[in-house]
């Protein structure tokens, strides 16, 4: 499964929220593990949020809707 980068969102919480609401049209998601600490909690740092490659087109219209 090959995943590509969606947008990048200000902070980890916006990140968390965007790939909730891509999961709820059925589009996978997922917060880039590389910009995410468990041990420091939620930060404050820009997340890139990635969806699978052969979703991207359709998650960049709904990133158009929800923006």
């Amino acid at each position: 499964m090959d995943w590509t980068h969606l947008t990048t969102t200000p902070d980890q919480l916006s990140a968390e929220l965007l790939v909730q609401a891509l999961r709820d049209e059925g589009i996978e998601a997922l917060v880039n593990q590389g910009d995410t600490s468990s041990f420091l909690g939620v930060l404050g740092q820009p997340c890139r949020v990635m969806v699978r490659a052969d979703s991207w087109a359709e998650a960049t219209g709904f990133l158009e809707k929800w923006e």
